[in-house]
């Protein structure tokens, strides 16, 4: 299950993998280590209880061979002061010595280095006449006590009177005897008796020392300071082959010889320790429990780094700014549209980076725009914003003109968020929305100007003719003809004066009718365009037969307003629709002559790469350099009060790059205010 985790993690990788190993491999050596230890600390437990119980077991093994060796003592000290006692004076010397114990299998002494004394006498006759100069076994130790003047011990021996002893020996001196000289001051020497022995009862002595118990459970060595195997007649216990091991030790407390006691346990020191299972089993579960801990940790580390990359890649995606800071405000992250927005360097955009770094580069842009004079106050504003638990949300106006959307936000551990949205396209969309309602407005205000004035004539025209008998005219051929005297020809000119003012009104009528159809045919117009319903038929025709007739109902208008009209044309076919480019060039000189008080109005036609260009020149006001982006706008009028006092509704040049368009040409204008303006149509040239 873990393995399928790490691959679908992805928390398999070199490293992870080495991390892996060298984690099982630490926790596989702290796991032996601390079974090691187990064992040490058992081993260390079993050395101690060794060491306690065999302390017991010196100190008795000590006190009997003390006590005895007390006893031992005092009969030589008898015996070297009545060194003539007889057998009988000896058993009952050794009676009346206390602290004999029951372990006393006898107790002789030899003068000379022969047994002549013993007690009891029972039972250890044979030892009787033992001369130590002839008993190999025996006479070492007994020549070593000699030489040293120290009791030695001896054991385990085949006894004479049978069995297997442990003998304590005393050397018997008897008194010192004086000299004396004029010279030399009084010197002592002492003349050696015999030797004073005492057996002990092997197998008994070793039971009360307790060592018969403790070799149960113990392997025991007694070993002695100086002595080689080879030597005879010294004490020997217990295993030599301890000597090599390593074993409790436990010094003894005797004058005569350096005795050391070796222990370990029955067969030597366990290799093992108790519930070794159970403990190794704990271990193991404890290592595989740290293992998965550690992959578990490896995976969440994954999955952290994986949250984080996929936070940053969603960040990263942002179409707007983001950033965000710590509690101590310092950078946490950022994406790269954020940097775009503000131009700021990638090594200020660093992970850790203080917001006032921040704020001293921003503070470099604001400085260009509003003077140094109000940089504190801005960077005040700005601390201020950020510190605020209220979300805050303000508007930044850029240098190169953006505008942009500030909305920071404060987390609830201090730490806040921060979006930068590019709004200049919306609040330019806003204007241009407001400018359209506007135009809109005012075109409303104007069409209803339009609209109402030739109705008002037609209606008005309409009245007077539905009551033509009122007319003063009327009034007269009326009262004419009453009159029998009046003449036919009086009667015919009252007539005709009638028939000419209702033919004026009738011309007013019409043209009214006229342009409220024109009116009408704009408004279906725009309509169409807006909707994309509008159709064009292009064809392959003279230049002739779009421009003359335009030329020839606008030459006239011209010249009522004193105008120079000038048409300059070096071009042949063109492939368009007829109607539609008369349409558009109607418009454009119209506006031309409409806008024109002094000066000319020129039409050239020229061809060019494969278009005909049909260019409207004036000597007009000409249009402002911000109005010449918006002047095809439906709606959209450069001045709604030169309009209404030229004319029109304002429609006519959206309608016609539209018209342009859709016959895969193009409208476009330059200007200049004072010297006039220049509108360029251009239609595809037939082949």
């Amino acid at each position: 299950m873990y393995w399928k985790t790490l691959r679908g993690t992805r928390i398999g990788g070199p490293w992870a993998l080495l991390g892996i190993c060298v984690a099982l491999m630490i926790i596989m050596l702290a796991a032996y280590r601390l079974d090691r230890l187990l064992y040490a600390s058992y081993l260390q437990e079993v050395r101690s209880t060794t060491y306690s119980e065999l302390l017991e077991v010196r100190e008795s093994f000590e006190s009997v061979l003390h006590s005895q060796s007390l006893v031992l003592r005092e009969l030589s000290t008898f015996i070297g002061e009545n060194p003539d006692i007889s057998q009988k004076e000896f058993s009952a010397r050794v009676s009346s010595i206390r602290g004999v114990e029951d372990i006393v299998r006898s107790i002789a002494a030899a003068p000379d280095m022969i047994i002549t004394l013993v007690h009891p006498l029972e039972g250890n006759r044979g030892a009787l006449g033992l001369d130590y100069r002839t008993n190999s076994e025996q006479y070492p130790t007994v020549k070593r006590m000699f030489m040293t003047g120290k009791e030695m011990i001896t054991g385990p021996v085949n006894l004479a009177q049978g069995g297997s002893g442990l003998i304590l020996r005393a050397p018997v001196y008897l008194p010192k005897l004086e000299v004396s000289s004029d010279d030399i001051a009084d010197e002592a020497e002492q003349q050696f008796w015999g030797v004073a022995s005492l057996v002990l009862d092997y197998q008994k002595f070793l039971a009360k020392a307790g060592f018969t118990k403790a070799e149960e459970r113990y392997d025991l060595f007694i070993d002695i300071s100086g002595q080689s195997p080879d030597d005879e007649g010294t004490f020997v216990y217990g295993k030599q082959a301890l000597l090599g091991d390593d074993t409790v030790k436990l010094q003894f407390d005797f004058e005569f010889e350096n005795w050391v006691l070796h222990a370990t346990t029955k067969g030597g020191w366990p290799e093992t320790y108790p519930d070794r299972w159970m403990q190794r089993t704990i271990i193991t579960a404890a290592a595989l429990t740290l293992m998965l801990t550690f992959i578990y940790v490896l995976w969440l580390s994954e999955k952290r780094k994986q949250a984080e990359a996929l936070l940053n890649r969603g960040v990263g995606a942002l179409s707007d700014g983001f950033v965000m800071f710590d509690e101590h405000d310092r950078l946490i992250m950022s994406n790269e549209k954020y940097r775009e927005i503000y131009g700021f360097p990638e090594s200020l955009l660093k992970p850790g980076t203080h917001l006032r770094q921040f704020l001293n580069a921003g503070l470099e842009l604001q400085s260009k725009s509003h003077g140094h004079a109000r940089e504190t106050d801005w960077m005040k504003h700005r601390l201020a914003s950020f510190d605020s638990t209220v979300p805050a949300e303000n508007e930044q106006y850029l240098l190169d003109g953006r505008v942009i959307k500030v909305s920071d936000h404060q987390l609830e551990n201090g730490s806040y968020v921060g979006l930068r949205v590019d709004i200049t396209e919306l609040v330019q969309a806003k204007k241009a929305a407001e400018a359209a309602n506007d135009a809109k407005t005012d075109f409303m205000g104007l069409l209803s100007h339009e609209l109402r004035t030739p109705l008002t004539v037609i209606l008005g025209v309409a009245r007077i003719i539905q009551n033509a008998r009122l007319m003063p005219a009327s009034k007269k051929l009326l009262a004419v003809h009453d009159d029998e005297k009046a003449s036919s020809a009086e009667t015919l000119g009252l007539a005709n004066e009638v028939f000419d003012q209702l033919s004026s009104m009738m011309d007013r009528l019409i043209k009214s009718g006229e342009h409220l159809l024109f009116l009408v045919n704009e408004m279906l117009d725009v309509a169409k365009v807006e909707s994309g319903s509008m159709v064009v038929e292009p064809t392959q025709c003279a230049v002739a037969d779009i421009v003359e007739p335009v030329i020839d109902q606008l030459r006239t208008l011209s010249h009522e307003k004193g105008l120079e009209f000038e048409v300059l044309q070096d071009a042949g076919t063109v492939f368009a629709d007829v109607v539609r480019s008369r349409q558009i060039l109607f418009n454009l000189i119209g506006n031309a002559i409409k806008f024109t008080e002094v000066g000319f109005v020129r039409l050239k036609i020229r061809s060019e790469e494969g278009m005909v260009i049909f260019i409207v020149q004036d000597s007009g006001p000409g249009i402002p350099e911000e109005d010449l982006k918006n002047i095809f706008e439906i709606f959209y009028q450069v001045d709604s009060t030169a309009t209404r006092r030229a004319g029109g509704t304002g429609m006519g040049l959206a309608i016609a790059q539209s018209l342009a368009n859709l016959q895969n040409g193009s409208l476009t204008v330059s200007s200049t205010v004072g010297v006039g303006s220049c509108f360029k149509l251009s239609l595809p040239e037939a082949i």
